[in-house]
């Protein structure tokens, strides 16, 4: 029996495993629950943990400086985070593409959901990233990037909100042009516009549609990072803890409500809805099924300057 120690946040999807109602063969893990920004640099900073749910971009910085890391690709989290924009109503912005040039506030530069949702902007809607100024609110050792060591790329201009002032409330008193704010860019049409903000797309759930259909997969910004020493010294351990996320997966599926979509395990209620009637493939773990994905992210960190050489996605799993 092997004990090992996770860090992460109890989603739907993974709550059995948790709980222990789910148990990797030969595995006992002592779990500690914890909201994913600081489950995440908990570990980066004191790599106190054997297995800690981590970001896409983090992993793949850490990775590049030498961290002796691979990931299990369960992936608990997905969005279509692109459409968690809200823009101010007097900003000027009437598409997507028009966030070039202007003041934009996310977490965090290297924040995964920020990556994606930069990325989409910039693939299938022609935003020039590289105009935009870049307000991030965490800072210090609240910062996953500032932990890392990461420095943004040349010519991209990234600034710190004032006094890590949150960009929530810098956008609705006119400070930003537009932010990454997820529930407040799905609120109500009546709510959005009595805060003087909208969201950049008016119809979320046709946008998630359309992406569906032009890429074939649901973003993910989260897999479950394990130590390499760990997987090299125990050669079955990788694969019986994919099996517990899988197991962990069915047990929340059989506790949903009646019609209730699998969607539901790995997103907010907005997410579930746009995603009902998708097919439950948009869900499954592993490399395979995931590589267009998982690709695509490779390429948006090369693009975005988090990191400077790009592997293929295979290598960043355990076997």
């Amino acid at each position: 029996m092997i004990r090992l120690a996770l860090i992460g946040e109890e989603y739907p999807c993974v709550k059995a495993l948790f709980d222990g109602t789910v148990r990797a063969e030969g595995v006992e893990l002592a779990v500690t629950r914890s909201p994913s920004p600081e489950a995440m640099r908990r570990q980066l900073t004191r790599w106190e943990f054997d297995i800690c749910e981590m970001a896409f971009g983090a992993y793949l910085i850490a990775r590049a400086q030498g961290a002796d890391v691979v990931l299990i690709p369960a992936f608990p989290r997905r969005a279509f985070f692109h459409t968690q924009f809200a823009c101010r109503l007097d900003s000027g912005i009437d598409a997507p593409g028009a966030l070039a040039g202007k003041r934009i506030g996310v977490a965090e530069y290297v924040q995964s959901a920020t990556l994606w949702a930069r990325g989409i902007l910039e693939r299938d809607f022609g935003m020039d990233a590289a105009r935009a100024t870049w307000y991030v609110e965490r800072a210090g050792s609240e910062s996953t990037g500032e932990v890392l060591g990461f420095r943004p790329p040349q010519g991209i201009d990234v600034r710190q909100t004032p006094g890590g002032k949150g960009i929530a409330a810098m956008l609705q008193a006119g400070e930003l042009d537009a932010a990454l704010v997820g529930a407040l860019a799905q609120g109500a049409p009546e709510v959005q516009t009595r805060s003087g903000v909208r969201a950049l797309f008016t119809d979320a759930f046709a946008e998630a549609d359309r992406f569906v259909r032009s890429h074939g997969y649901a973003p993910a910004n989260h897999a479950y990072m394990i130590r390499g020493a760990l997987v090299r010294e125990h050669p079955q351990l990788a694969a019986r803890l994919m099996q517990a996320f899988r197991s962990a997966v069915a047990c929340g599926q059989a506790a949903l409500p009646r019609g209730a979509a699998l969607a539901s395990l790995f997103g907010n209620e907005h997410f579930a809805r746009a995603c009902a009637a998708m097919p439950e493939e948009l869900f499954a773990y592993g490399v395979e099924a995931n590589r267009a994905m998982l690709e695509t992210v490779l390429d948006l960190a090369q693009s975005q300057g988090l990191i400077c050489e790009r592997s293929c996605a295979a290598e960043l799993f355990a076997e």
